[in-house]
């Protein structure tokens, strides 16, 4: 289950904070944080509170109601409605909250927590974002998303991953691998995944966690709109900044949540694995084609006869090998495949016609023999880049 108030006063460095109301309060669940020092100022623009969002603790040193102490009950009372986890205030200006805030908690089963001037803001935001950080990482452990990537994980398993991430899913869900070949990338992969939690806006839209030395990105927003999502995953990548050079971004299909964020976590990891077959950026599930089928068969006893056949003889002549493979990467084009081998595109027919008696299918027209040899070329390709 995702983490409640209660885990997080327990956690070793937030052992100073105390509960002092709301106990009724503490299975509320903590997806995230954010701070309240200048929000409910009588000076603050009423936009300013739409920067919380439900299932957050809320940090503050009080310093708003310094002149208006009356501001703690209507903050109290605001953050109670919004869904808020938890009130969590320092003692350095109010060091006793009044007892109408304090009743107030009770009642509505709202946790309002103190800590003292030695424990600092900063520590508690890296104790809060870490344990949030590790428990994501829970639910998207290698074994759960290499389930989900497999499509073993029932209905049900998936709709309670779902819905104990930190991340909030909103109508529709987009999953993104990203993954660099430059050693910069394979170093900072664990930067990535502790930095983004930091970034108050992107985590309510996003969640990244690590997997086969790339990252996983969920992303969420109430549209089923491309040019939506493509604005996240921008702000993602922006924030990330990882080296462009070798890197792949594979986006997987938008869809409902709840019901098939494994079909995204599965579709984004075809489309980088067909990606790395082909040494192209394909960048969504929509344009990798014959893969979509070929991927999750491709260690089927069926498929790897069907391709050993076609290539096997061949694999020994590069000469063969290269004029299929440059075929099947150029979509059957003659001109194109000859360009690619900088030979004459009536070489290439020559080279085609040999390739098919070696093979015993001159029976084949040339469009049959190129449907054939495709497939074999790719689950080759596939085979190859595990």
């Amino acid at each position: 289950m995702a983490l409640t108030v209660k885990d997080i006063l327990q956690l070793g460095g937030l052992s100073k904070m105390r509960l002092i109301a709301g106990k009724g309060g503490l299975n509320r669940y903590v997806v995230s944080l954010g701070i309240a020092d200048y929000e409910f100022s009588s000076f603050a623009q009423a936009s300013e509170k739409n920067v919380f969002e439900p299932d957050m603790i809320i940090l503050s040193t009080l310093l708003f109601a310094r002149d208006e102490p009356d501001l703690i009950l209507a903050t109290t009372k605001f953050l109670c409605e919004i869904g808020a986890a938890a009130f969590a205030c320092k003692t350095t200006v109010f060091p006793d909250l009044p007892a109408e805030v304090i009743d107030f908690a009770n009642h509505h089963d709202f946790p309002i927590i103190q800590y003292d001037g030695d424990l600092y803001m900063e520590s508690i935001i890296f104790e809060i974002l870490d344990a949030v950080r590790k428990e994501d990482d829970n639910f998207f452990s290698e074994e759960n998303l290499n389930q989900m990537i497999a499509g073993s994980l029932t209905k049900a398993q998936i709709y309670a991953l779902s819905k104990n991430i930190s991340l909030k899913l909103k109508e529709s869900v987009m999953a993104v691998y990203i993954k660099g070949e430059d050693e910069d990338f394979q170093l900072n992969l664990e930067r990535y995944s502790k930095v983004f939690y930091l970034n108050r806006n992107l985590n309510t839209k996003a969640l990244v966690c690590k997997y086969k030395n790339g990252l996983f990105a969920i992303l969420t927003a109430r549209q089923n709109k491309e040019k939506t999502f493509r604005i996240i995953l921008d702000e993602l990548m922006e924030f990330l900044s990882p080296c462009k050079e070798g890197l792949y971004v594979s986006c997987s299909r938008i869809h409902e949540p709840y019901k098939e964020l494994d079909q995204c976590i599965r579709e984004s990891y075809y489309t980088h694995i067909a990606s790395v077959a082909e040494n192209r950026a394909f960048g969504s599930y929509d344009k990798i084609g014959a893969y979509q089928l070929l991927v999750p068969l491709a260690d089927s006893a069926v498929m790897k006869e069907f391709m050993t056949a076609l290539i096997d003889p061949i694999k020994e002549k590069p000469e063969f090998f290269e004029t299929i493979r440059q075929l099947a990467l150029n979509e059957g084009d003659i001109f194109r495949t000859a360009s690619s081998l900088k030979c004459h595109h009536n070489t290439i027919r020559y080279r085609i016609s040999k390739i098919k008696q070696f093979l015993f299918c001159e029976e084949m027209s040339d469009q049959e023999f190129y449907v054939n040899v495709s497939l074999a070329v790719r689950l080759y390709m596939l085979n190859e880049n595990k």
